[in-house]
């Protein structure tokens, strides 16, 4: 298949047309995932915060869990913090556009599913007046966009998706994969606040069942969305039986047999089922996105709990 199959990698015209279906759904502080993992407990999105403004002596009306004790004592008058709402919360995307992701055995590889995902989120959150930016991760480079209140940091955003979507190739051999996604987001975690959204894109090889816990950390103090993106033929490997698996130069025919899947099931399946049931116990949202049906009503299924 050539390079410009958009099912195999994506564009900067695709990616912008996904501002249109980002509109059907809400991040939102009243947000509570409707069709999303989040295990025993209720997960919302944490509202934008205040910022202090100033201390000044308190006056008639003024609310009184405002005034500061300790100033007050001080100057012998009681005084006031004011504070005023914050306008805009940082919304951070971590999209994994490595080797691992470059699958795909129904309409969209996994990076081209993620890429799409991440640009929904990214315009959703733009429109709500946030500000927008991330980490892409890709074979070759981590890019990292600095968030910024402007359409075209977006836009900065979606052409560093495509540019590492694009780079994928079964013949590069130098890759980050080894290294989680967390790992490599742990600079751009030290810099978070009560009010960031941190949003991460990735599949099951992309985050070890060990981080969950460290997510978990992260979750209390910022608001910490993950999710896992997946191709079906990856959960039942029989289905493979009889397909012909290329890279454009190269064809193998895939014959499965019972002894060859019990193999899989312990590598793949294993890793799923510890990774899930890490997560049941966790308070972070987290969402399914599969390769095969619209990334679109995927995701207002999850945010909503509605298909369209």
């Amino acid at each position: 298949m050539s390079k410009k199959d958009p099912r195999i990698y994506t564009n900067l015209d695709a990616l912008l047309a996904f501002r249109q279906d980002s509109r059907q759904f809400s991040l939102s502080p009243k947000y509570r995932p409707a069709g999303m993992l989040s295990g025993r407990h209720a997960s919302t999105v944490k509202g934008r915060g205040l910022n202090f403004e100033e201390l000044r002596q308190y006056q008639a009306g003024d609310n009184i869990r405002q005034i500061d004790s300790r100033v007050s004592a001080r100057l012998g008058k009681p005084y006031v913090r004011v504070y005023s709402e914050e306008t805009d919360r940082p919304v951070h995307l971590i999209i994994d556009q490595r080797l691992p992701m470059f699958f795909g055995s129904q309409n969209y590889t996994k990076s081209v599913s993620a890429a799409q995902l991440a640009s929904m989120l990214a315009w959703q959150a733009f429109d709500s007046g946030d500000r927008v930016g991330g980490l892409v991760l890709g074979c070759q480079q981590n890019i990292q966009i600095p968030v910024k209140r402007s359409q075209e940091n977006v836009i900065r955003l979606l052409e560093a998706i495509v540019s590492a979507n694009n780079q994928l190739s079964l013949a590069k051999v130098k890759d980050k994969s080894s290294l989680s996604l967390l790992s490599q987001a742990r600079p751009l975690i030290s810099t978070l606040t009560s009010q960031s959204v941190i949003i991460f894109i990735t599949d099951i090889e992309g985050i070890e069942t060990s981080e969950i816990a460290e997510l978990e950390v992260i979750s209390q103090k910022s608001n910490v969305l993950l999710f896992i993106v997946q191709d079906p033929l990856e959960d039942d490997l029989s289905r493979a039986h009889g397909l012909s698996v290329s890279h454009g130069k190269q064809q193998v025919n895939i014959q499965s047999d019972t002894d060859s899947q019990f193999k899989y099931d312990q590598l793949y399946q294993q890793r799923l089922t510890t990774l899930e049931r890490s997560l049941l116990v966790s308070a972070m949202p987290v969402g399914v996105i599969n390769t095969e049906d619209s990334v679109s009503l995927q995701l207002r299924h999850l945010l909503t709990g509605e298909w369209q």
